[in-house]
């Protein structure tokens, strides 16, 4: 396994940082407040996302960041509620989802999208699921998640990877060997649906996946742990204030600008 410093070094090199200007960080905002206020109001979702960028003439890429990074407030603040926050999860068993949290990470290596969720997620846009195949890119984000099991072993912990994917038996086959080089008691393997072998009441899990967050009693935002402990990751957009249903209009006008 490569140093931390060395891990660092190598993915300044390949990193390339997007962002958005600073109007259009302002106008995504005013769209984000717009867009929760309407599913606060029981809009259907695609219609709230429809009138919405239609409004504040959005690209594809702002949509996006709307329909994965914004949900109703009480949909947020349930899932918040289970997020792990401290370092319990490190006494149990912890069930991970893995291409969610290898792609997140490699995500970040290579400077792609990151956004935080009201939700308390931190999501990438890669849409590079059925596309995965192993780089140097993903061998950087092995050293990552390794370098920090390091420091914060976990008790037991089982990595589930989607076997239609390409590559997932090989990737599993690597995680298993690299958690026998850590001397951490766990497994990993390929399976068809990953999110049916969950013990969902007896796990913390491991994932930002929407379906997997609400079917879990506790969930770790495991990628967003791994990239902090590197550093700050590059956010191009935080939606992570607004959860209640006047903090968008709230946030919107206290600071005089959006909360980048």
């Amino acid at each position: 396994m490569m140093p931390k410093r060395q891990v660092m070094a190598r993915f300044k090199a390949l990193k390339n940082s997007l962002t958005l200007g600073s109007k259009r960080k302002w106008l995504l905002y005013q769209a984000a407040a717009d867009f929760f206020f309407l599913l606060n109001k029981s809009y259907p979702r695609t219609a709230a996302l429809d009138l919405t960028g239609n409004r504040y003439n959005l690209d594809a890429l702002e949509r996006m960041l709307l329909s994965r990074g914004l949900f109703g407030q009480q949909e947020a603040i349930a899932r918040r509620k289970k997020r792990e926050m401290g370092s319990g999860w490190q006494r149990e068993l912890v069930v991970v989802d893995g291409h969610n949290v290898q792609i997140t990470i490699e995500s970040y290596i290579e400077g792609r999208p990151l956004f935080k969720a009201n939700d308390g997620a931190l999501r990438d846009l890669a849409g590079l699921s059925y596309r995965f195949r192993m780089t140097e890119t993903s061998n950087l984000a092995l050293d990552m998640a390794f370098k920090f099991f390091e420091e914060f072993p976990p008790a037991k912990v089982l990595f589930l990877f989607d076997e239609p994917m390409s590559r997932s038996g090989e990737l599993a086959a690597i995680y298993r060997e690299r958690l026998i080089r850590a001397g951490i008691s766990g497994g990993a393997r390929a399976t068809p649906v990953p999110e049916s072998e969950f013990p969902f009441d007896k796990c913390v899990a491991a994932s930002s996946d929407q379906a997997i967050i609400d079917s879990s009693t506790r969930w770790l935002d495991l990628a967003c742990r791994i990239i902090e402990h590197f550093g700050a990751p590059r956010i191009t957009a935080d939606f992570s204030g607004i959860f209640f249903a006047d903090s968008a209009q709230r946030r919107l006008f206290e600071d005089g600008g959006p909360f980048w």
